[in-house]
Order: C-alpha cells, then structure tokens, then sequence
C-alpha cells in the first residue's frame, strides 16, 4: 500500500499540473505539437499549481483532503475543458530509412533501460542527503503544522521553495517517494522538452541525440530520481526559452503570460535561475523592437516572484535571504556565515578551479556528481555558433554560466545540460556515425555499475525494485543508511516538541523533532559557539584587559575596536564587560542601556554573568566596532574590566566616555592584560554551557563520535550536566540536566 500510495500521490499532482498548464495553454491560443505538448503543458501547470499550494500553506489550510481536492480540481479543468487531449499525429514527408529506424530502436531501447533503472530509484524510499535533509524535511514540518511556519533557524527554510510546493500533496498522499517520483516526472518532461524542439528546428537526430546526452547524465539521473530540485529547475529553464521560440514563431503575444509565469517560476524554483525572465524580457524586445512584451513577461513574472520576497521579508527581515545579510541587517542570519558559506561555495575546496571541468565530467568527488565524460566535448558546441539554432541554444546557456560560479557543485550545471546538449548535437550533426557513437558511449558510461570503474562520485546502487514496491520493509531497507538511523535515534529518545542540537546533518525529514544544525542559522551557530566553548582551548575567557580611570563619574562607557584582523575570518569577541568601583563591581540597573555594532541583538551576552556566553562581531573585526553603555545617569567607576577569549591575539581596543551633554570623548584610560592558562578541566564553564542550552529551550543533543569536541563529552557527560541516553551507529544523544 505503501508503494501504491506513492505512485498515485506523485501521479495525481503530475495530471494537476499537466491539466492545469494545458488549459491555460489552450486558452492563451497556444498551438503546440504533439511531441511538445506534455512537457511543455505539465511545467506551464507546475507553476500554477505552485501558487495555489502556496495560497493553501499561507492560510494554514494544508489538511490532507483540501490537497487532494486541489489536485482533483486542477486535473478536471483539464479534462473538463478538453485541452487535456494531445494534437494528432503528424504525417511524415517521407518514410523513414532503415537506417533511421535503427537508430530510433537503438535510442529507444537505451532509454526504456534507463527509465526503468530511474523510476525504481525513484519510488524507493528516499534517503537522499539534501532531499531528507531539508527539501522534505521542511515540507513535512509545514504539513504538520497545516501550513508555513517562521522556521528562522534553518536558512534553508528562507530559500525559495517552488518546486517543493510541488511535493507538498505528493508527500501529503504518498510520504517520500511520491515527492521523488514527482521530480523524475520532471526529468521525463526535460528530455521530451528537447526531442521536440529538435524536431521543431527540423533536426530530429540532433533532438533525439541531445535529449539522451541530458537523461543519461549520471547527474542528472541521480538528482531527477532524489526528492530534490535541480532537474526540476532545468526543466522550467528550458520551458522559458522554449516558449520564447513559440511565440517568435507564431507572434501571438498572449503567450507572453506563458514565458513570464516560467520565468518567474525558474525563480521560484531557484534562486540561481533568475537570469531567465531578464533573458526572455531581452529576447522579446530584441526580436520585437517594441517594449510592451517585456512588460508582460515582468507583470506575470512578478506574480510568481513576489509570494517569495515577501515570505522572506516578513519572516527573516531580508526579501533575499539568506544572501545579502550585510544590505539588510537582521538577527536570523550572520554575514560571516552567509560569506563562509559562499566563498566554500565558489570553490568546494577546489584549489585550481582550472581543474573543474575535470572533477564535474570525469573525476567526480568534492562537487558531488559527473555530467559524464562525453561531455569533455562540450567545447565543440561552439561550432553550433555557425547557424541562428545554435546562437540562439548557447545565450541563455551563456547567462546561466555566470550564475554557476557562485555554486561549482555539479548539479548547479545541470540547468545549462539541455542547451550545451543541443549545440553539441547540432555542431555534430553532420557526422551522424560520430554523434551516434557517441551517445551509445554516454549511455554505457552513465549506468551505474561502470561509474566506480573511472570516477569517486555518488551515483544510483543499482536497480532497487524490492524496496521500491516495499517488499522489502521501508524500515529495513533505510536501516543501511546511518543518516536514517540517526534521525530515529531522536525520534525515539527525545519526547515530541522538544528541540535537539546537532553539528552535522541526519535525515531529518524521518523525526518530527526539531533538528538545529549547528551552521544553519545565527540561532544555531550560537548554539554551536557555547558548546565549542565548553572544550576548545582558544575559547576560554582566559585573557582579561583591566582599564584603570580617571576619577569622576560617567553616563556612559564605550568600548570601541581599534585593531586590524590578519585574516578576513578573524572576529571580534568580548565573554564579558564589568565596571567597578573602588574594588566592588557596579550592579547592573534596569535603565542601563546596552548597544553593539555589529550585531546589536546579541549585546547582552557581554552583560550577562555568564562565563560560557560571549558577544561576537560575527563578521571580520575592524576599527570603529563598539559595545557601549549608557548608564541613564551619572555613575561612578574607576576600572573595566573585559573578559576575552585566549584567540583574540589582534585586539586592541579603546574607552570612550559620554558625558552629561551627550557627546562621546576618549577616555585617557590605562590598560593592563593578564592571561591566565586555559584548562579543559573547567567543570563550572562545561555546566554553564549546559545551562545556556536549557534557557535556549534545547534540552537535546545528538553528537556524532567524529564531531568536534565530541570526545570530550564522551569521556564525561556528568561534567557537562549531561546524561547518555543512548549510543549506536557512531553517534550519541545526550539530555541536557536541567
């Protein structure tokens, strides 16, 4: 029942999108073939029906039959409207040759393999790093919630979500396959999308050739059957350029609505796609020397775009997040984070990026996947440039490239597959054997057993077929995946709402408890700065700047950052600012005012008595940070005493005083420094620790036996005021000692 129930979920919303998209094709007066009618028509329905998922999870309606009636009303305006129905055959001129009978044989036969290998990789359980991760994981927690929640500690949650809209009824009806299943239908209509533009160019050889270079990739295989998005984006990419075509054909300008829905839809779909509506806005102009068309293409665009910013803006304060944190300031996401993340991004750790093309064709390994060695070729696309059907394929795939660099994994070039396919085909053409050979080559290359023999890269385990229709257990079946088992670690151990502290990913979307992953957000981060506290060395506040003042009394104190960091990852960091007076600390009075920059929201933490708490920059030091006092009134101190961590080797820093008008002055202060030596054997900073985690609300961690510091856990969890509850599978989950 289980493989049934994901079967119909996944195929229930792909007859809601194909219904949907091709009702409104035929109503916009669009005249697609037969060949392109279903992949064009179920990605124009795939954006629409994201819009209406999204109304649903907005009005926190999200029940399971208020899904399947969507999906039931948006498959009857197809068929009730007859638009469903596919044009009739087209005659051939001429009957085909025995020679391209065989080829149409042979191609077809490499793709029902293949389709047959995709669809039970697909159907079987998911367990796919980021689909469990967050794709799913997130929809899931929406559903039980009926809707959208401000999940403000996973930045994942802040990305936009269109093409996940699309597995919220198929999981709804079908759990995880179903979700994944739903992302293959994508692929299918991807390489269909290409065979018929081929034969809409006249090149059917090069349609058909390209479409299998594009559905065979081992990349493009891998994520299309994983409950991911990247294929799904490729799709709406190509539709958007597709539909460009169509309506430079057929100059029927209601088909503008199409390309700005799928080019606001590529958007929505991901982030790194939103050169397409520029790129179709561009086109139409070009090709109609009138700006009008482009106006549409923005309105209709906008209309898919705008759910999106505003989400974010309401929820995280930034309408892009989690990019551009230093533009729009807020306290969910820090700008170090945001550029650790990027600049990883832009490399992988990659040192010669000259070598890329290597790792994301052959080598496989740290950008997470291979396009296929024939794709080495792809330079010889640029011979498609001698006619108008090849210029026209490579400068939407020129746009796209730009994007790439701020993400080299390799599925982020799988949306450029369909145009560098085409122009490869083309150029190759005319040498059909050439061409042929080398699809046959690809084919061979791209099945899973051979992968191991040439490249170190994740790819499909075969052909799963007991597990995809269950009869081997689900249970049993995920068991081999330890990221499953940890995440039912949790759902076992910990009780319903809590909330549990991890340094590294587990499959969430297989435990209802709230994962917080130590680097996903500035919640979590702090989360991960006070554990890493409690047995790092360099973060101990072991090194104190004493500051001696003149006499008198002050309104306030600041403490401003003078020195030069000597790499860009060096922060300024304060555990603790204390005033005193002749030898007494001054206490602390309600109408003190605190204030920081950077960072004003966590300011406190330099206030707060807590030896395990500290108040970061979270972005590179440099002079003119301040953490400041105002005292409300005139107060009395003769020294201030700040509490850093051993690391902060290049701080140096300065004391301004304001006085009674409201003017801040340098205060001629004299500054002495004592560094005491750390020691892990600090049982009260390990129970400090603790104590943050239990006013956070996270009474819950799991730790991996290889994660930092875990050690030190393991070997006492009472020092910590933590208990074991449980350890297996390299990885232990602890409950915090209230």
């Amino acid at each position: 029942m289980k493989a049934l129930a994901a079967l119909l979920g996944a195929a229930f919303t792909v007859m809601a999108c194909y219904g949907l998209g091709s009702a409104l094709a035929a109503r916009l007066g669009a005249r697609l073939r037969r060949q392109e009618k279903f992949p064009l028509a179920f990605v124009l329905g795939a954006s629409v029906l994201h819009l209406a998922v999204f109304a649903v999870m907005a009005l926190k309606v999200a029940y399971k039959p208020v899904l399947i009636l969507l999906l039931a009303a948006a498959t009857a305006v197809g068929i009730v409207s007859g638009s469903w129905r596919l044009p009739a055959r087209e005659t051939s001129p001429s009957p085909k040759t025995a020679a391209a009978r065989a080829i149409q044989l042979v191609f077809g036969g490499i793709a029902a393999a293949f389709t047959t290998l995709y669809l039970f990789n697909a159907w079987a359980p998911e367990i796919s790093a980021d689909g469990t991760t967050y794709h799913l994981a997130l929809m899931a927690r929406y559903l039980r919630a009926r809707g959208f929640e401000a999940v403000t500690t996973n930045m994942y949650a802040s990305l936009s979500e269109g093409v996940e809209m699309l597995f919220v009824p198929a999981f709804a009806i079908g759990r995880n396959s179903a979700a994944a299943l739903v992302h293959f239908a994508f692929l299918i209509a991807l390489a269909l999308a290409v065979l018929a533009y081929g034969h809409r160019i006249g090149r059917p050889l090069a349609g058909a050739a390209a479409a299998l270079l594009v559905y065979l990739s081992p990349i493009a295989g891998l994520d299309g059957t994983s409950a991911y998005i990247d294929v799904a984006t490729a799709a709406i990419v190509f539709s958007v350029f597709y539909w460009t075509q169509i309506w430079d054909e057929e100059r029927n300008d209601r088909l503008l609505i199409c390309i700005g829905l799928l080019g606001g839809y590529a958007y929505a779909a991901k982030y790194t796609a939103f050169v397409m509506p520029l790129y179709a806005a561009a086109f139409v102009v070009w090709r109609s020397r009138r700006v009008k068309p482009a106006a549409v293409i923005a309105a209709a665009s906008i209309l898919m775009v705008a759910p999106w910013v505003v989400r974010d803006w309401l929820v995280w304060s930034n309408p892009i997040a989690p990019f551009a944190n230093r533009y729009f300031h807020n306290p969910n996401i820090h700008i170090s984070l945001e550029q650790s993340w990027s600049a990883y991004l832009r490399t992988y750790g990659i040192e010669n990026l000259w070598a890329l093309p290597l790792y994301v064709t052959w080598r496989g390994g740290v950008t997470g996947g291979i396009l296929g060695p024939v794709f080495l070729a792809a330079p010889l696309a640029l011979l498609a440039l001698r006619n108008r059907a090849g210029r026209r394929l490579l400068a939407p795939c020129v746009l796209l490239l730009g994007s790439y660099f701020g993400n080299v994994g390799t599925r982020f070039l799988i949306p450029m597959l369909p145009f560098v396919s085409l122009a490869l085909a083309i150029a190759l053409e005319s040498t059909a054997p050439v061409l042929i050979v080398m699809v046959m080559a690809h084919a061979l290359l791209s099945w899973p057993r051979v992968i191991p023999r040439y490249a170190s890269v994740a790819a499909l385990q075969g052909m799963p077929w007991k597990a995809a229709l269950r009869i081997i257990p689900e249970d049993q079946y995920l068991r081999a995946h330890v990221d499953y088992v940890w995440a039912r670690m949790i759902e076992e151990q910990i009780p319903p709402g809590e909330r549990v502290f991890v340094r590294t990913p587990v499959a969430e979307v297989y435990t209802s408890r709230e994962v917080l992953m130590g680097y996903t957000s500035a919640f979590n981060e702090d989360l991960q700065d006070l554990y890493d506290t409690g047995w790092y060395l360099d973060q101990y506040p072991s090194k104190h700047w004493i500051y001696v003042l003149p006499a008198g009394q002050w309104h306030g104190i600041r403490l401003v950052e003078t020195g030069a960091p000597k790499s860009p990852s060096e922060q300024w960091s304060v555990h603790e600012v204390r005033f005193l007076y002749s030898g007494l600390e001054v206490p602390q009075r309600p109408e003190w005012r605190l204030r920081a920059s950077p960072n004003p929201w966590d300011v406190r933490l330099a206030f707060d008595k807590s030896e395990a708490t500290r108040w970061r920059s979270w972005e590179t030091m440099r002079p003119g940070m301040f953490i400041e006092v105002d005292f409300g009134r005139g107060e009395s101190v003769d020294q201030v005493l700040v509490e850093l961590s051993t690391e902060e080797w290049n701080v140096r820093m300065r004391l301004e005083a304001l006085d009674a008008q409201g003017r801040w002055n340098l205060l001629p202060a004299q500054a002495g420094k004592l560094t005491e030596e750390p020691t892990r054997e600090t049982a009260s900073l390990r129970h400090a620790v603790s104590r943050e985690f239990h006013a956070r609300g996270v009474n819950y961690l799991l730790l991996k036996d290889d994660d930092w510091g875990a050690q030190y856990v393991a070997a006492d969890p009472s020092s910590w005021g933590l208990t074991q509850l449980a350890h297996a599978y390299g990885a232990r989950v602890y409950r915090v000692n209230p």
